[in-house]
């Protein structure tokens, strides 16, 4: 047998073994990025430890999901606007009412939803003394 056969079959059988490592580290690396994205919409918890520290907001009328992630990042009160932005779609918020909210750095991305769907914190004031006029 010629030295160069055996050279370019195992060149060959080190170039597809090679190839096979690549394609398993970037499966690896694309399925840990894909549970941690996971993880964080489904299992997020709030960015600082409880009691946390409530921020008021006023929410303009016309306000967009986008905007109100880049403001509720900038307070501190989530870690990541796209993150935000995907749970609107799990939470089915399609809208935002105006009005002011409170909101706390210690709420998960499912209190906080909650809280944006009930609506402004003076509907819910209004909504009170309605019940104790009853």
């Amino acid at each position: 047998m010629n030295k160069s056969n055996t050279s370019k079959g195992f060149a060959n059988v080190s170039m597809k073994i090679c190839k096979y490592v690549i394609m398993a580290v970037v499966i690896v690396v694309c399925a840990t990025a894909a549970f941690n994205f996971g993880t964080e919409i489904f299992d997020s918890e709030g960015v600082d430890p409880a009691p946390g520290t409530d921020m008021t907001l006023t929410i303009k009328e016309g306000t967009q999901i986008g905007e109100l992630a880049n403001t509720l990042e900038e307070y501190g009160i989530i870690e990541d606007t796209a993150i935000f932005k995907v749970q609107s779609y799990i939470y089915n918020i399609k809208s935002i009412k105006p009005g002011t909210y409170i909101f706390n750095t210690s709420q998960s991305a499912e209190e906080i939803y909650e809280i944006i769907k009930e609506g402004p914190q003076e509907n819910k004031k209004d909504k009170e003394k309605q019940e104790e006029k009853e």
